[in-house]
């Protein structure tokens, strides 16, 4: 036992509960801050364990040895759902994702005894710049590489807290995430002042105050205030389109003898859509691919007289493609095509480096490796006398924010995310993926629509919201897309604010700069506090 304790590196029993505790509950935090838990206020307060407990100057040995148990059973619970494909890439995918937290814990460990927990409002603030600067380049971090996997940003904790994402059309969901840090780092140097800093100083009403807490509870105030001066006016919404929604949970997609099967599922449910100008079938879903199902899906577009975009598998030169195809219903394929430009690894291709590794198999959708599309793309489409340029994202694309960027770049006036979450079973995929959908809407002012197989089917407004829809149809009759899980198919009347039509919000002009200014002021950060020796307990 005392071996284990010294491998640990804590001294005692008591001190190894001590940091399981204060590990174990920020990690709950964090967990329970995300969908589809329900719970974003935890996002504001769930360091404040870990910061406690890093007052104390635990060894690295211990901080490495309680982060790796606790995250990794975090995220063992937050992708919980990937059992459903396969349970030994939940039990090695999760421990990636841990990892690259890991890094931060360290440098909490290090910044918080030199910074927040001394008497220097400037090393405090120096410390918590730091931090939060530190997290934020984490997930960014995250997006750059194959196995990076973005997927739960902390800002997607807020996904249905719009008012204090509307900064991102100028940072990007980026500075939500630095906030939410800054905010935690900030409460706990206030309890840190009001436990132990002040114990030592001369009495005075002044001496309660804490200035670093009211400086984020400013920046809390001035994101707030940008939700009210940015609010949308009812007089400058127009409609958009009406969008039919088929969600037809098609399982076992690519077994033999189903595609008959799925075909007639297609077919009945895009039937009984009401009035729609645009049918929207999600990702892949046409059973045999492109070349051997689009007779019928022209057909049937004929028959019903309405526009399809859908998802559907490819093939060009050889390789296949996991696409989008727009089809008219009075002339047929449009002649351009939409190919995912970042796959799955080990879903849709073997990533380089791994396909020495003996018996490897794909792990989602038995259909052969994929080749990436190179560039993004914009499909027109019409809404009654109207033409609108729809970007296509397929899968988990909306996770990457440079993506949706570059789509809406090359003109895009709304964005369209064709996706399949069947394969993750009725738990939190659907919320978690959606949540990235939002942060996308906001950064860009875009409206987006997403047709998922199963889970999460809907639109989302340029400012994060999910509107009530009002089916004009049946008037008076107002339902909300939000009930998840749900067999799904109908058809809602969209509208978008005509005061960001054909306009770049300041992010989707000059993408990530607030990271970047994060990490260049991460060195000179460490080099201000690495002067500071750390305060005592």
């Amino acid at each position: 036992m005392k071996s284990l304790i010294r491998w640990i590196g804590c001294p005692n029993w008591v001190e190894v509960a001590i940091a399981l505790l204060a590990a174990g509950t920020t990690c709950l935090l964090l967990w329970v801050s995300f969908p589809p838990n329900q719970s974003p206020e935890a996002a504001y307060f769930f360091l404040l364990p870990a910061v406690a407990w890093f007052y104390r100057k635990p060894s690295y040995r211990s901080v490495i040895a309680v982060f790796l148990l606790t995250g990794y059973l975090m995220h063992m619970a937050i992708f919980f759902w990937l059992r459903n494909v396969a349970l030994p890439a939940l039990c090695a995918g999760v421990l990636l994702p841990t990892l690259y937290l890991l890094g931060w814990w360290l440098l909490a460990r290090w910044t918080i005894p030199r910074s927040i927990a001394g008497n220097s409002l400037g090393r405090r603030l120096a410390g918590m710049f730091l931090l939060a600067a530190a997290w934020t380049v984490i997930e960014w971090l995250r997006c750059q590489f194959t196995l990076g996997f973005p997927w739960l940003p902390l800002a997607a904790s807020q996904w249905q807290r719009p008012a204090i994402l509307q900064i991102a059309p100028w940072t990007g969901a980026w500075a939500i995430s630095f906030f939410l840090v800054f905010f935690n780092l900030a409460i706990g140097s206030y309890l840190h002042h009001l436990i132990v800093r002040r114990k030592g100083m001369q009495r005075g009403v002044l001496l309660s105050l804490c200035p670093d807490f009211y400086v984020a509870f400013g920046i809390f105030v001035g994101l707030f205030s940008v939700f009210l001066v940015t609010r949308p006016e009812a007089a400058t919404r127009e409609p958009m389109i009406r969008a039919g929604f088929v969600q037809p949970y098609l399982k076992d997609k690519w077994k033999p003898g189903r595609a008959a099967e799925h075909t007639e599922t297609l077919r009945a449910l895009t039937q009984i859509l009401r009035e729609p100008d645009l049918v929207l079938w999600p990702e892949a879903s046409p059973p045999r691919g492109l070349a051997r199902d689009r007779e019928w899906i022209e057909a049937l577009a004929s028959e019903t007289r309405r526009d399809f975009l859908f998802g559907v598998v490819t093939k060009r030169e050889g390789a296949s493609y996991n696409s989008v195809c727009l089809i008219r219903h009075d002339e047929g394929l449009a002649p351009a095509i939409y190919s995912k430009r970042v796959l799955v690894p080990f879903g849709e291709y073997v990533p380089f480096g791994f396909s020495w590794i003996p018996g490897l198999e794909k792990l989602v959708g038995p259909i052969g490796r994929f080749a990436a599309g190179d560039r993004p793309a914009v499909l027109p489409v019409r809404a009654g006398d109207r033409n609108m340029l729809v970007g296509p994202l397929i899968c988990y694309e909306d996770i990457f924010p440079q993506l949706s960027r570059s789509t809406v770049q090359a003109g895009a006036d709304f964005l369209f995310v064709s996706t399949n979450n069947a394969w993750f079973g009725e738990e939190g995929c659907a919320e978690q993926h959606a949540a990235h959908s939002v942060l996308r809407a906001v950064e860009l002012r875009r409206p987006v629509l997403r047709c998922g197989n199963h889970g999460w089917s809907g639109w989302i407004d340029e400012y994060g919201n999910v509107p009530p829809v009002e089916d004009e149809l049946d008037p008076g009759n107002s339902r909300n897309p939000l009930p998840l899980h749900v067999f799904f198919k109908d058809s809602w009347g969209t509208t978008r604010d005509s005061a960001w039509a054909d306009k770049l919000t300041f992010y989707a002009r000059h993408g990530d700069w607030f990271v970047y200014l994060c990490l260049a002021a991460l060195f000179p950060a460490v080099l201000f506090l690495r002067k500071t020796p750390p305060a005592k307990s």
